[in-house]
């Protein structure tokens, strides 16, 4: 994937394949995926991201969320970490608490990196205007979230 990094898209496409199939695939794709986690591409990585954090078959989302949790755990690349969200928040109806931890998540390693903070900003507000109910969900969450220092 090094040398044809343009591959990268039909890799993904496999991967999802290869995930969708169940418990079948845990004991052959972690290893290659945590190979081409730590050594792939930026473009490689981003690929990978858009596919774990997606919801998949039933069947596949224990591994997905194992290895996503595997790649936000070493991953610094805002364009990786932009493509975890742009894969995450169309598909989060019906997994509210776990979309909610995975924007916050998510936010919380863009805003470490240079322009992360404007870049995450410029993600939300594009996916609240494109992704159907989630400017909505937004709102929601900022209205329940515990209020530090005094109120205004």
């Amino acid at each position: 994937m090094r040398t044809r990094p343009e591959l990268a898209a039909p890799a993904a496409d496999y991967l999802d394949r290869c995930l969708d199939r169940g418990p079948a695939a845990r004991s052959v794709l972690p290893p290659l995926v945590t190979g081409l986690l730590d050594d792939g591409p930026e473009e490689v990585r981003a690929a990978l991201a858009t596919v774990l954090a997606a919801p998949g078959a039933p069947a596949s989302r224990p591994l997905r969320r194992e290895l996503l949790d595997l790649l936000l755990a070493r991953e610094r690349e805002p364009s990786v970490l932009d493509a975890v969200l742009y894969a995450a928040v169309p598909h989060g109806d019906g997994r509210e608490a776990e979309l909610r931890a995975l924007v916050h998540r998510t936010g919380l390693l863009l805003v470490r990196t240079p322009d992360g903070a404007t870049r995450f900003d410029c993600a939300l507000v594009d996916l609240a205007r494109h992704a159907p109910g989630f400017a909505a969900r937004m709102a929601r969450w900022l209205g329940e979230a515990p209020t530090t220092g005094p109120r205004w």
